[in-house]
């Protein structure tokens, strides 16, 4: 069983970030993940897992977000 989360905010948002819609919910996804593997509520692969990539991939973008394994 999974569930969803549903977060709404302003329709200006994506476009403030100069983003479409869709690279927006992308890039907050990710940095939901990468907020809870950093205070250690999440391991590398259920963070992986939350956003549909592999581990290793997970592991190899954290350096965009100035996070370090």
């Amino acid at each position: 069983m999974s569930y969803q989360l549903k977060i709404d905010f302003l329709e200006t948002f994506p476009d403030a970030l100069q983003q479409k819609k869709e690279q927006f919910d992308k890039e907050a996804k990710w940095a939901m993940a990468v907020k809870l593997f950093e205070l250690k509520r999440l391991c590398s692969g259920m963070a992986a897992a939350l956003i549909g990539v592999d581990r290793v991939s997970f592991m190899l973008k954290l350096k965009d977000y100035g996070t370090h394994d």
